[in-house]
């Protein structure tokens, strides 16, 4: 008992001083900010309503991110952010903007909302069909900074993570900025996590973005009327230590064997993907980016497809709990083996099918975790861990990686929310063969969603996740390139693989690895293959797959350009290796 308590108090401490070192962080950072204002172009009045939402020091390009979020009495405008970066006290970089004249916009001026929360909350659960509650928050939490107080209702059996509530200001057109209850729900049985605001004057919805980007290829089935396959009958239990979570090395694990579509394969149709047995793949990062190993998280060592960085799960239910059945590994700690034979004749939902999916989803996950690790997206710029090893940013938010997901066929998805949420990625069944091939092992289109986490946490920070809405958003165009990036084998590539077409999603949607693919063109330099232009926009119809097809197109042509001058580094993981890649 004694011991506990102990550990409980250093626990306060830690967490005390973790979020006075934010507080410091931020104070600094808004120093920065002072300094440059007229650079930036911020007013006094402007300084005066500004909140930093959040800032870290990039290590990897020396630059201090500080994200601004636009305030109004005290309450955040609604994506109205500045992105501002900085070389010592140097302003770098700016981007973003602000409302102007809010005090003549915003309604109402006083800032004092005529519906309650618990209100507001009736109007979005019957927005979202789901079963009436009558519910007043249980916890009222003071914001971090001027964004007022959050109200946290917990879960009221209908959405699989906390309901939680506070003002904001949304821009409602160009005459009128409205005060509006925004609440975060994710309503259970679905693949949606929902940002809404209600009208905090009418108590009328006005507008919703949902943290989860869907491939929309095939439009998710209800979980209500899809047809599930049968369970895997597989009863074999993973089992786990617990250590304390002072002790982060060495692991427990010192070896492991996972047979998978080796990186960088694309699916098991493309060159080298044949399913073979890799050991202890984490050394090819190795560094800050692997120090837990893939299987301790920080307080215990699994031995199963579970880890610091990811839990990889079927979900053949679809019911989103962190219950489903990982691939256990077939032998015991400290030498793990994930060498699940598979047979493509077979439907995947069999045993070992499955199991081999599992760790092909997990094995993938980590291998992206790792590389954009030593790229920058480490934990103070909001990536995914459970344990960030006193590192900065907020843990608590590894992967959830549903393989086979019931929900739906024909498609994939990733929620993102807030740094310290965890995301989810569901990975889904195709049904354009028979037997049906499985979206796990599609590694380009796991790329392509794990991107999504990666574009929604950079672009407004660890503390915002909502920004990638706009007409013109490159979501869609940075994960197709991170797709491409990563199932690339740089280790033979040559100066003149540029022009070679490239599609997207061949596995999944039953194609040859030289089909056309899920875009409207092939990815390559050759103009008569790829013939995207900025000028084709006009012609996109806002569809924003569409749009992504001319961003990536952009990002490829750049990427080879430079290849042209720089050359190529064979090995992808050394982000310091000269390279046109890199």
């Amino acid at each position: 008992m004694k011991k506990i308590f102990i550990l409980a108090i250093l626990a306060c401490f830690f967490h005390l001083g973790f979020a006075q070192n934010r507080g410091l962080e931020k104070e600094q950072a808004l120093k920065l900010v002072t300094i440059n204002a007229k650079s930036i172009g911020l007013s006094a009045e402007d300084l005066a309503n500004v909140e930093v939402s959040s800032t870290y020091f990039a290590a990897s390009s020396g630059l201090r991110m500080v994200y601004l979020n636009q305030t109004f009495k005290g309450i955040s405008v609604y994506n109205q952010m500045q992105v501002v970066a900085f070389k010592g006290d140097q302003l770098v970089s700016l981007s973003g903007s602000r409302i102007n004249l809010m005090a003549q916009l915003a309604s109402p001026a006083d800032a004092n909302p005529a519906v309650s929360v618990g209100q507001a909350l009736r109007s979005v659960v019957a927005h979202l069909n789901l079963k009436s509650v009558d519910a007043q928050p249980t916890t009222e939490i003071t914001a971090d900074g001027p964004g007022g107080i959050i109200y946290h209702f917990g879960n009221l059996n209908i959405s699989d993570v906390d309901v939680v509530a506070k003002l904001v200001w949304m821009p409602v057109s160009t005459k009128k900025v409205a005060l509006t209850w925004q609440f975060e729900i994710a309503p259970i049985g679905t693949s949606d996590h929902w940002l809404i605001r209600v009208d905090a004057l009418n108590n009328q919805v006005l507008d919703k973005n949902n943290y989860t980007v869907y491939e929309n290829i095939n439009a998710p089935q209800s979980a209500l009327t899809a047809q599930l396959d049968a369970l895997a009958n597989g009863t074999t239990q993973a089992t786990s230590t617990t250590v304390s979570s002072s002790a982060l090395a060495p692991s427990v694990v010192s070896n492991a064997t996972y047979k998978v579509i080796p990186f960088p394969a694309e699916s098991p149709l493309h060159t080298n993907g044949t399913a073979a047995s890799v050991t202890n793949p984490w050394t090819l990062a190795g560094g800050n980016a692997t120090s837990l190993g893939w299987h301790f998280d920080g307080t215990t060592y699994h031995d199963s497809t579970r880890g610091n960085n990811v839990w990889a799960q079927e979900d053949r239910d679809n019911n989103n709990t962190l219950f489903g059945k990982s691939a256990p590994s077939a032998t015991a700690q400290p030498n793990l083996s994930f060498d699940f034979p598979v047979d493509y004749t077979q439907a995947p939902t069999t045993t070992n099918f499955q199991r081999f999916a599992t760790t092909n989803l997990f094995y993938w996950n980590n291998i992206i975790h790792d590389v954009l690790y030593n790229y920058g997206f480490d934990e103070v710029s909001g990536n995914f861990q459970n344990n960030n090893q006193s590192r900065g940013g907020l843990g608590a938010d590894y992967v959830i990686a549903d393989a086979q997901d019931g929900g739906g066929t024909n498609n994939a998805n990733f929620a993102t929310p807030v740094d310290g949420s965890r995301p989810r990625m569901q990975m889904y069944l195709s049904t354009y063969s028979t037997p049906n091939r499985d979206g796990d092992l599609d590694n380009g289109v796991i790329a392509h969603e794990y991107g999504h986490g990666l574009s929604n946490r950079l672009t407004g920070g660890p503390a915002n996740s909502s920004c990638l809405s706009n007409a013109e958003q490159g979501g869609e165009g940075w994960s197709d390139f991170l797709a491409l990036m990563l199932t690339t084998n740089w280790n033979t590539a040559t100066l003149n693989d540029g022009p070679l077409a490239r599609p997207i999603g061949t596995y999944l949607f039953g194609q040859s690895p030289t089909g056309a693919g899920i875009r409207t063109y092939p990815y390559s330099t050759n103009m008569t293959v790829n013939p995207n232009t900025y000028a084709m926009m006009a012609s996109s119809g806002g569809a924003v797959h569409r749009i992504g097809e001319i961003w990536c197109s952009a990002l490829w042509d750049m990427t080879w350009e430079i290849i042209a001058i720089d050359g190529i580094n064979s090995n992808i993981f050394n982000a310091t290796g000269t390279g046109g890649n890199s």
